[in-house]
Protein backbone atom coordinates (compact mmCIF):
# COMPACT_ATOMS: atom_id res chain seq x y z
CA UNK A 1 0.00 0.00 0.00
CA UNK A 2 1.42 3.43 -1.19
CA UNK A 3 1.89 6.14 1.64
CA UNK A 4 2.58 3.74 4.37
CA UNK A 5 5.20 3.44 6.88
CA UNK A 6 5.83 0.32 9.76
CA UNK A 7 6.08 1.96 13.16
CA UNK A 8 5.76 -1.13 15.45
CA UNK A 9 3.71 -4.13 15.98
CA UNK A 10 0.72 -3.85 18.46
CA UNK A 11 -0.24 -7.42 18.97
CA UNK A 12 -0.39 -10.55 16.81
CA UNK A 13 -1.29 -10.59 12.91
CA UNK A 14 -1.40 -6.76 13.07
CA UNK A 15 1.02 -3.79 12.29
CA UNK A 16 1.18 -0.20 13.34
CA UNK A 17 1.19 2.18 10.29
CA UNK A 18 1.81 5.72 8.99
CA UNK A 19 -0.94 5.24 6.37
CA UNK A 20 -2.27 8.65 4.40
CA UNK A 21 -0.15 10.37 7.02
CA UNK A 22 -2.14 8.76 10.11
CA UNK A 23 -1.09 6.29 12.67
CA UNK A 24 -3.62 3.30 11.99
CA UNK A 25 -3.67 0.02 13.44
CA UNK A 26 -3.69 -2.13 10.17
CA UNK A 27 -4.77 -5.96 9.29
CA UNK A 28 -3.51 -7.30 5.82
CA UNK A 29 -4.27 -11.05 4.75
CA UNK A 30 -2.72 -12.82 2.00
CA UNK A 31 -4.84 -11.90 -1.14
CA UNK A 32 -6.95 -9.19 -0.03
CA UNK A 33 -10.77 -8.49 -1.05
CA UNK A 34 -11.75 -5.70 0.54
CA UNK A 35 -10.63 -3.09 2.62
CA UNK A 36 -12.37 -2.31 6.20
CA UNK A 37 -12.18 1.23 7.75
CA UNK A 38 -13.08 0.90 11.15
CA UNK A 39 -13.66 4.04 13.62
CA UNK A 40 -13.30 3.48 16.99
CA UNK A 41 -15.34 4.30 20.44
CA UNK A 42 -14.56 5.98 22.99
CA UNK A 43 -12.49 4.60 24.54
CA UNK A 44 -10.11 4.53 21.56
CA UNK A 45 -9.89 0.88 21.44
CA UNK A 46 -9.40 -0.14 17.36
CA UNK A 47 -9.47 -3.80 16.58
CA UNK A 48 -5.75 -4.42 16.93
CA UNK A 49 -5.01 -7.73 18.43
CA UNK A 50 -8.61 -8.46 18.82
CA UNK A 51 -8.19 -12.10 17.63
CA UNK A 52 -12.06 -12.74 17.64
CA UNK A 53 -12.33 -10.35 14.37
CA UNK A 54 -8.99 -10.71 12.93
CA UNK A 55 -9.79 -14.56 12.42
CA UNK A 56 -13.03 -13.59 10.70
CA UNK A 57 -11.30 -10.91 8.96
CA UNK A 58 -8.99 -13.18 8.00
CA UNK A 59 -11.36 -16.05 7.05
CA UNK A 60 -13.23 -13.20 4.65
CA UNK A 61 -9.72 -11.59 3.39
CA UNK A 62 -10.75 -8.47 4.20
CA UNK A 63 -7.94 -5.77 5.31
CA UNK A 64 -8.72 -3.68 8.69
CA UNK A 65 -7.51 -0.15 9.03
CA UNK A 66 -8.25 1.19 12.11
CA UNK A 67 -7.25 5.23 12.36
CA UNK A 68 -5.97 6.22 15.98
CA UNK A 69 -7.83 9.11 17.76
CA UNK A 70 -3.92 10.57 18.99
CA UNK A 71 -0.31 10.66 19.05
CA UNK A 72 1.27 7.51 20.33
CA UNK A 73 3.05 9.62 22.30
CA UNK A 74 -0.08 11.79 23.72
CA UNK A 75 -1.89 8.45 24.28
CA UNK A 76 1.15 6.65 26.37
CA UNK A 77 1.62 9.60 28.15
CA UNK A 78 -1.97 10.40 29.44
CA UNK A 79 -3.16 6.87 29.33
CA UNK A 80 -6.36 5.90 28.07
CA UNK A 81 -8.00 8.08 25.54
CA UNK A 82 -11.16 9.66 27.11
CA UNK A 83 -11.88 12.62 24.74
CA UNK A 84 -11.59 15.25 27.51
CA UNK A 85 -7.40 15.31 25.69
CA UNK A 86 -8.37 14.11 22.32
CA UNK A 87 -10.83 16.52 20.37
CA UNK A 88 -10.08 14.68 17.07
CA UNK A 89 -11.86 11.64 17.54
CA UNK A 90 -15.34 12.42 17.00
CA UNK A 91 -14.87 11.97 13.47
CA UNK A 92 -16.45 15.12 12.81
CA UNK A 93 -15.89 17.80 10.11
CA UNK A 94 -14.78 20.09 13.41
CA UNK A 95 -11.65 19.93 15.27
CA UNK A 96 -8.07 19.50 14.30
CA UNK A 97 -6.50 16.02 12.87
CA UNK A 98 -2.83 16.15 14.18
CA UNK A 99 -2.35 12.81 13.71
CA UNK A 100 1.22 11.24 12.26
CA UNK A 101 3.38 13.09 10.30
CA UNK A 102 2.40 15.20 6.78
CA UNK A 103 -1.03 16.12 8.10
CA UNK A 104 -2.38 19.79 7.38
CA UNK A 105 -3.19 20.54 10.89
CA UNK A 106 -6.17 22.35 9.89
CA UNK A 107 -7.96 18.65 8.27
CA UNK A 108 -10.62 17.85 9.80
CA UNK A 109 -11.37 14.03 11.15
CA UNK A 110 -13.88 13.59 8.27
CA UNK A 111 -12.02 15.47 5.72
CA UNK A 112 -9.06 13.30 6.26
CA UNK A 113 -11.41 10.38 5.86
CA UNK A 114 -12.98 11.67 2.83
CA UNK A 115 -9.78 13.62 1.22
CA UNK A 116 -6.84 11.44 2.09
CA UNK A 117 -7.73 8.03 3.46
CA UNK A 118 -10.42 6.74 0.92
CA UNK A 119 -8.46 8.12 -2.14
CA UNK A 120 -5.62 5.94 -1.12
CA UNK A 121 -7.05 2.97 -0.52
CA UNK A 122 -9.17 3.04 -3.37
CA UNK A 123 -6.27 3.52 -5.07
CA UNK A 124 -5.05 -0.05 -4.52
CA UNK A 125 -8.39 -1.65 -6.65
CA UNK A 126 -9.77 -3.31 -3.14
CA UNK A 127 -13.28 -2.24 -2.72
CA UNK A 128 -13.63 -0.05 0.58
CA UNK A 129 -15.78 0.24 3.49
CA UNK A 130 -16.60 2.21 6.16
CA UNK A 131 -17.09 0.99 9.80
CA UNK A 132 -17.30 2.25 13.44
CA UNK A 133 -18.53 1.34 16.68
CA UNK A 134 -20.15 4.01 19.22
CA UNK A 135 -18.90 7.45 18.71
CA UNK A 136 -17.00 5.79 15.35
CA UNK A 137 -19.93 4.03 14.22
CA UNK A 138 -21.77 7.52 14.31
CA UNK A 139 -19.18 9.02 12.65
CA UNK A 140 -19.10 5.86 9.97
CA UNK A 141 -22.85 6.57 9.42
CA UNK A 142 -22.36 10.55 9.44
CA UNK A 143 -19.09 10.28 7.05
CA UNK A 144 -21.37 7.81 4.80
CA UNK A 145 -24.62 10.10 4.32
CA UNK A 146 -22.74 13.26 3.39
CA UNK A 147 -20.34 11.17 1.05
CA UNK A 148 -21.98 8.59 -0.40
CA UNK A 149 -20.49 8.14 -3.54
CA UNK A 150 -17.15 7.36 -1.85
CA UNK A 151 -18.83 4.84 0.86
CA UNK A 152 -21.50 3.10 -0.73
CA UNK A 153 -21.03 0.40 1.82
CA UNK A 154 -21.28 1.39 5.78
CA UNK A 155 -21.48 -0.76 8.68
CA UNK A 156 -22.24 0.93 12.55
CA UNK A 157 -22.71 -1.44 15.58
CA UNK A 158 -24.00 0.42 18.30
CA UNK A 159 -23.61 3.74 16.61
CA UNK A 160 -24.24 7.21 19.56
CA UNK A 161 -26.43 8.48 16.65
CA UNK A 162 -27.71 11.21 19.62
CA UNK A 163 -24.43 12.91 20.17
CA UNK A 164 -26.37 15.78 21.94
CA UNK A 165 -26.82 14.03 24.66
CA UNK A 166 -23.22 14.30 25.43
CA UNK A 167 -22.61 17.73 25.24
CA UNK A 168 -22.19 19.62 28.38
CA UNK A 169 -20.74 16.28 30.19
CA UNK A 170 -16.95 17.80 30.06
CA UNK A 171 -15.53 16.06 27.04
CA UNK A 172 -14.17 17.60 24.60
CA UNK A 173 -17.36 18.15 22.11
CA UNK A 174 -18.05 20.77 24.41
CA UNK A 175 -14.98 22.88 23.30
CA UNK A 176 -16.03 21.51 19.21
CA UNK A 177 -19.39 22.78 19.82
CA UNK A 178 -21.56 25.62 21.95
CA UNK A 179 -24.78 23.96 22.71
CA UNK A 180 -26.38 20.60 22.17
CA UNK A 181 -28.38 21.96 19.60
CA UNK A 182 -25.26 22.73 17.27
CA UNK A 183 -24.47 19.17 18.15
CA UNK A 184 -27.37 17.73 17.35
CA UNK A 185 -27.32 19.42 14.07
CA UNK A 186 -24.26 17.75 12.87
CA UNK A 187 -25.49 14.65 13.65
CA UNK A 188 -26.23 11.61 11.10
CA UNK A 189 -29.69 11.97 11.20
CA UNK A 190 -29.95 15.18 10.04
CA UNK A 191 -27.71 14.21 6.97
CA UNK A 192 -29.71 11.59 6.13
CA UNK A 193 -31.27 12.00 2.32
CA UNK A 194 -32.95 9.15 0.61
CA UNK A 195 -31.70 10.23 -2.34
CA UNK A 196 -28.33 10.26 -1.98
CA UNK A 197 -27.33 7.56 0.74
CA UNK A 198 -25.27 4.41 0.79
CA UNK A 199 -26.26 1.93 -1.50
CA UNK A 200 -25.45 -0.65 1.39
CA UNK A 201 -25.97 0.02 5.06
CA UNK A 202 -25.94 -1.82 7.82
CA UNK A 203 -26.68 -1.34 12.02
CA UNK A 204 -26.66 -3.44 14.68
CA UNK A 205 -27.37 -2.45 18.75
CA UNK A 206 -28.31 -4.40 21.57
CA UNK A 207 -31.26 -3.30 23.20
CA UNK A 208 -29.28 -3.24 26.41
CA UNK A 209 -27.20 -0.65 25.14
CA UNK A 210 -28.44 1.88 26.89
CA UNK A 211 -25.93 4.42 25.98
CA UNK A 212 -26.76 3.53 22.21
CA UNK A 213 -29.93 2.19 21.60
CA UNK A 214 -32.82 5.11 21.69
CA UNK A 215 -30.22 7.33 19.26
CA UNK A 216 -30.37 3.65 16.93
CA UNK A 217 -34.59 3.38 17.18
CA UNK A 218 -34.22 6.93 16.21
CA UNK A 219 -32.30 6.60 12.85
CA UNK A 220 -33.76 3.41 12.35
CA UNK A 221 -37.30 5.00 12.41
CA UNK A 222 -36.47 7.53 10.10
CA UNK A 223 -34.25 5.01 7.07
CA UNK A 224 -38.06 3.48 7.37
CA UNK A 225 -40.09 6.66 6.63
CA UNK A 226 -37.81 7.94 4.09
CA UNK A 227 -37.56 4.90 2.37
CA UNK A 228 -34.26 4.16 2.72
CA UNK A 229 -33.15 1.00 2.12
CA UNK A 230 -30.91 -0.58 5.28
CA UNK A 231 -30.03 -3.30 7.12
CA UNK A 232 -30.22 -3.89 10.95
CA UNK A 233 -30.97 -5.93 14.16
CA UNK A 234 -31.98 -4.36 17.33
CA UNK A 235 -32.72 -7.73 18.54
CA UNK A 236 -31.67 -9.53 21.91
CA UNK A 237 -31.34 -12.41 20.16
CA UNK A 238 -28.41 -10.97 18.21
CA UNK A 239 -26.41 -10.56 21.40
CA UNK A 240 -26.68 -13.66 22.78
CA UNK A 241 -23.36 -15.07 22.09
CA UNK A 242 -21.91 -14.55 25.77
CA UNK A 243 -19.39 -12.07 24.26
CA UNK A 244 -18.88 -8.54 24.06
CA UNK A 245 -21.52 -6.42 21.66
CA UNK A 246 -18.89 -5.46 19.02
CA UNK A 247 -17.29 -9.26 18.90
CA UNK A 248 -20.82 -11.04 18.60
CA UNK A 249 -21.85 -8.42 15.64
CA UNK A 250 -18.38 -9.44 13.41
CA UNK A 251 -20.18 -12.58 12.03
CA UNK A 252 -23.11 -10.34 10.83
CA UNK A 253 -20.74 -7.52 9.75
CA UNK A 254 -18.54 -9.61 7.73
CA UNK A 255 -21.28 -11.48 5.86
CA UNK A 256 -23.19 -8.41 4.83
CA UNK A 257 -19.84 -6.93 3.69
CA UNK A 258 -18.98 -9.82 1.53
CA UNK A 259 -22.73 -10.21 0.20
CA UNK A 260 -22.67 -6.31 -0.69
CA UNK A 261 -19.04 -6.69 -2.43
CA UNK A 262 -20.45 -9.15 -4.35
CA UNK A 263 -24.04 -6.98 -5.47
CA UNK A 264 -22.09 -4.17 -6.61
CA UNK A 265 -19.27 -6.30 -8.88
CA UNK A 266 -22.49 -8.15 -10.82
CA UNK A 267 -24.02 -4.73 -11.39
Amino acid sequence: MTGTRIMSDPGDHWQRKIIAGAICDFFAPPDPQAVLIFLHGMSGDTLAGNSHWTRIAAEHRVQIVAPQGAFLEEANSRGPLDHTNAPYCWWMDRGEMPLGSGINPSLSPEMWLVQQLQPALAATGSPVALAGEEVGGHGALRTAYRHARQFPIVLAVAPKVDLHNIHGLGTSLDRLYDTAEDVRQQEATVWLHPLDRPRFQLILCDPANEFCFPGCQTLLTKLSSTGCPHEADISPRMFDAGTTERDAAAPRFFSFLMDAILRMSLE
